[in-house]
């Protein structure tokens, strides 16, 4: 898989700017980003989980992550997550990934050009993309910041249930409620 990531990181970074401050409502990054879209590995969707490792709310939800990304792998769903601090860097990541026991590749993005591209200002901001590159949800994980609560709204699994059951998320945009990626 991470083979499969080289050519999506360098299908974004060469796509000359992002979406800028009016565009990042637009609901498809094909438009914008066509070999971005092309370089995505297939699946149903794809979660872009932009990824902070010194952050409390990332910690808190590593596990409702791992466990949402295996639940839902078998319908179709991947996981990456992008690291867009300026700490960033493959080996770092790697290490990172590992020691959290994820499933899923993290890209480095040391300039912060996917968070600049896709509006990412916190870790664990999410975007949902479908095979098209159109955005299905972006926002939080769930209502939860550092203090996990079995009463959280979980927004991002609803916004995937409902994605791969055939229907329209019930909420298509959330508030990330992590902390301030270090840029």
């Amino acid at each position: 898989m991470v083979r499969l990531l080289a050519p999506l990181a360098l299908a974004l970074l060469g796509c000359g700017g992002g979406l800028g401050a009016g565009a990042r409502d637009a609901r498809t990054v094909a438009r914008r980003f066509p070999a971005l879209v092309e370089a995505l590995p297939r699946a149903r969707f794809t979660v872009l989980e932009f990824f902070s490792s010194r952050c409390t709310c990332q910690k808190a939800h590593d596990e409702r992550l791992r466990r949402l990304a295996s639940e839902l792998a078998p319908r179709g769903v991947q996981v990456i997550a992008v690291d867009s601090e300026a700490t960033a860097g493959p080996a770092k990541d790697e290490a990172e990934r590992a020691r959290r026991g994820y499933a899923w590749p993290i890209v480095s993005d040391p300039r912060g050009e996917w968070a600049d591209a896709f509006g990412a200002e916190f870790g664990t901001f999410v975007l949902v993309l479908d095979p098209t590159g159109a955005v299905r949800y972006r926002g939080g994980i769930d209502s939860d910041r550092a203090h996990l609560s079995d009463g959280a709204t979980p927004w991002l699994r609803d916004a995937l249930v409902a994605l791969v059951e055939g229907r329209e998320p019930p909420l298509g945009e959330t508030r990330a409620l992590g902390c301030l990626l270090e840029r």
